[in-house]
């Protein structure tokens, strides 16, 4: 079978030449072996430095390789170097679906949920593939360190708290009023959003939900309340929109980790490829609330609820 022309690639991607360079891989994917000429293709992009064209033809590439764990792998490489924090744990537990055994996947599905705030989740990856390897004392210094930073997380989230701790959290007290009673939640009102906090028998939260009255309007606004920043195309810093800072907020707090940790959770539950959920999150389950009340327009928010599911492909 031949092989793609991977000088002439090289030498296109080298150039920044990417028009030129995706019209060569889409002669060739009318080859008969498509899935090898995409997945060398996507191999030598990931390796040039451009890991956007790298993901999408190793997708295309494991599309055609249903039994083929690495393509799935070497994909997961190139969402983490894009940013896609959950895309590439996604992509990597798909691999390891094929393959258990596959040490590679395993290693960088540890590292993408550590990076997506899961510390519990990325502790359990390692200690699977310490127990495939042997003994490793710098993973093994990791794991520790990882398994205290998931005590922290538990500590610190406002699911398993009292039920009077939500109200003087920073997602409640930056912007948010105490609202009417619905029992047996705590209800909060800000302009733009309601947030209700759901005890369990013993008063402590067991669910957190995060209603925007337009999701659509939030995005276009400026947060005036939380003071996130962000970065635009041009290096300079601006403040976040008034959707992805209360949400960053809210999942930091519901789930007790930091905010950088939590704006990539975000971004990934914004992906198609994540549906609604509900997804697995260290000790909690994460997704999408759809509010269809016949008082008010389809609302859209977030919710965070304690539960564990075994493990999956977040």
């Amino acid at each position: 079978m031949a092989s793609i022309p991977a000088e002439q690639l090289r030498s296109l991607l080298a150039a920044k030449r990417l028009g030129e360079a995706e019209e060569l891989v889409e002669r060739g994917a009318a080859h008969p072996d498509r899935a090898r000429w995409l997945r060398e293709a996507g191999l030598l992009a990931l390796k040039s430095g451009e890991p956007r064209l790298a993901a999408e033809w190793l997708g295309r590439a494991a599309g055609l390789s249903p039994r083929d764990p690495e393509p799935r792998h070497e994909r997961g490489l190139a969402l983490l170097e894009l940013g896609e924090v959950g895309l590439a744990a996604r992509a990597q537990a798909e691999a390891l679906a094929l393959d258990p055994e596959h040490t590679g996947a395993r290693a960088q599905r540890a590292a993408a949920l550590e990076a997506l705030g899961d510390d519990e989740g990325a502790a359990r990856e390692l200690a699977a593939l310490l127990t495939r390897i042997g003994p490793q004392p710098a993973l093994h210094a990791r794991l520790d360190g990882l398994r205290e930073a998931a005590r922290r997380a538990t500590h610190l989230s406002l699911l398993g708290a009292p039920a009077a701790r939500v109200e003087q959290s920073p997602a409640v007290s930056a912007a948010f009023a105490r609202a009417a009673q619905r029992p047996p939640g705590l209800a909060f009102r800000a302009p733009f959003a309601d947030l209700e906090a759901i005890p369990d028998g013993h008063g402590r939260v067991r669910r957190l939900t995060l209603v925007f009255d337009s999701m659509d309007a939030s995005l276009a606004r400026t947060d005036l309340s939380y003071g996130g920043t962000t970065e635009d195309e041009h290096g300079r810093r601006v403040p976040l929109d008034e959707f992805t800072a209360a949400a960053t907020v809210f999942l930091a707090q519901g789930l007790g980790i930091d905010a950088q940790r939590a704006r990539r959770l975000l971004r990934f539950l914004l992906t198609p490829e994540c549906g609604l959920g509900p997804l697995p999150f260290a000790h909690a389950r994460v997704g999408w609330v759809i509010d269809e009340s016949p008082r008010s327009s389809r609302r859209y928010g977030l919710f965070v609820e304690e539960g564990r599911f075994p493990a999956a492909a977040t």
